[in-house]
């Protein structure tokens, strides 16, 4: 009698643990996100994915079927968690892109996602789109940064075949192809914009930025910023195509990336990769990849073993100088190691550019001193150093240097620093409520400040240093 009146009692405790226990893992996964950094795993977990474990768990025999309602009541209490309250109840200033996928988003291939972007006076999850509506494909992007929680990622506007198609974003020209930045380790959420703004105001052409929130799966993830990415086409990177000197674009980087990227080939004297980016090896014939290799190793040989004046003939002067003074500007680590692209169109010379990726830059890394706003940063660095020895390229980046200063320069640092800042408004705070890491390292950063204040006055502090150290350099 003892024993059979106690097993009611017991397969009541069996359930409440069982509830308990799927409650805390998928707690687990629906909020943890928002403390790691940069061991987060590869795989996005989004709410249409419950944890393997979870669906092991509901899968099993005998006490879980008995607790089968309870742990789907408590599995819907959970999920979503913290960002799925934020999203709920989110309204924004900023455009809202909202997501919708069936599956984890992984680094590749692209998964099919249904986006819409809402940009009206006052946004919320269940506003009417009238910036996009439609199909993308989507998938992790970056490298280091794709180890970090808040995940970027690369978007396609796909039609409902599946085929490419162009759309104008938020005023940006229209295009398929574009980067959701998720700003994860930068905390002032600008370094990209502010970069690729006065990048623009050199006259080149810079990917176009705009602020926005993003709900993937009904989960809120913070600021992001929509950015065109870099690639041939009438709207982006443009160079004349014509027969074999046709128009190419091509990134030269790290080793272990270029391996990642797709296939690549090794200047002569430096043994530094280079990729086929825009188009890919595969979309060459044997020639024009043939052609590409002869310019740019023809580039190298004339820097290392040529005359001090050789490059002059391989390398468009005036690209260079504008390339090297924004590297050294913002000081960015990566500099003529990884993410330097150069173009090659018909009738020209290899063009250095456009400049990509400053999330480490403007004093935000541990590396090579950047934190700094003394030195030169690409003074020992490939191709910069010996294009810093031509005396000839000084005086052209001094004239250059000079000429961007009277014309505003360093004020429209300033001036995008604070429109910025407004207009991110009560979002910078979302965002560090999503992803509280305002006290925590992510990556790189030097120095931990505590607030979204104090990151934005720590990067102006710093811009006023740099701007400061190269007019003493520079004959200002």
């Amino acid at each position: 009698m003892l024993a059979r009146s106690a097993v009611p009692p017991l397969r009541a405790i069996a359930t409440v643990f069982a509830v308990l226990a799927v409650a805390a893992l998928l707690g687990a996964c629906s909020d943890d996100d928002a403390t790691s950094s940069k061991t987060a795993p590869q795989r996005v977990q989004t709410a249409a994915t419950p944890p393997p474990s979870a669906r092991k768990d509901a899968q099993q025999p005998g006490a879980g079927d008995a607790a089968a309602p309870q742990v789907r009541a408590a599995r819907a209490r959970v999920r979503g968690g913290l960002a799925g309250r934020m999203a709920r109840s989110l309204r924004t200033k900023l455009p809202l892109v909202v997501l919708q996928t069936s599956r984890a988003i992984r680094k590749a291939p692209k998964i099919r996602a249904r986006m819409s972007l809402i940009d009206h006076a006052t946004n919320t999850v269940k506003g009417a789109p009238n910036g996009y509506d439609g199909f993308a494909g989507i998938s992790v992007r970056g490298q280091s940064s794709s180890r970090f929680a808040k995940k970027s990622y690369t978007v396609e506007l796909r039609d409902e075949a599946g085929k490419n198609r162009n759309e104008k974003l938020l005023g940006m020209p229209a295009e398929n192809d574009w980067a959701l930045y998720a700003s994860h380790n930068d905390k002032s959420l600008m370094r990209n914009v502010i970069a690729y703004g006065a990048a623009r105001r050199l006259g080149d052409w810079a990917a176009r930025t705009k602020y926005v929130e993003l709900v993937l799966n009904g989960r809120y993830q913070g600021v992001y910023v929509l950015m065109e990415t870099v690639k041939l086409d009438r709207g982006r990177v443009v160079a004349e195509d014509k027969g074999l000197g046709g128009r190419y674009l091509a990134e030269m980087t790290l080793g272990w990336q270029a391996r990642r990227k797709g296939k690549f080939f090794r200047t002569p004297v430096k043994n530094q990769a280079v990729v086929y980016d825009d188009p890919r090896r595969d979309d060459l014939s044997t020639q024009e990849a043939g052609y590409l290799r002869r310019v740019i190793r023809g580039a190298e040989r004339a820097l290392y073993r040529g005359s001090r004046k050789a490059w002059r003939s391989r390398l468009h002067m005036a690209a260079a100088v504008d390339y090297i003074l924004l590297e050294e500007l913002f000081r960015n680590p990566d500099a003529f190691q990884a993410s330097t692209f150069m173009i090659k169109g018909a009738g020209s010379k290899l063009k250095l550019g456009p400049v990509w990726d400053f999330d480490i830059g403007l004093g935000n890394s541990t590396r090579a001193h950047a934190r700094r706003t003394s030195g030169w940063m690409t003074g020992t660095r490939v191709w910069a150093s010996r294009l810093l020895a031509d005396s000839q390229f000084k005086r052209e980046l001094k004239l250059r240097w000079r000429k961007l200063r009277a014309g505003g320069l360093r004020s429209s640092l300033f001036q995008t620093t604070t429109a910025s800042v407004r207009e991110l408004g009560p979002a910078a705070r979302r965002n560090f409520r999503r992803w509280p890491v305002l006290n925590k390292r992510v990556w790189q950063e030097p120095v931990l400040r505590g607030s979204y204040k104090a990151e934005v006055r720590g990067l102006r502090t710093w811009l006023r240093g740099r701007v400061a150290w190269l007019d003493g350099k520079l004959g200002l």
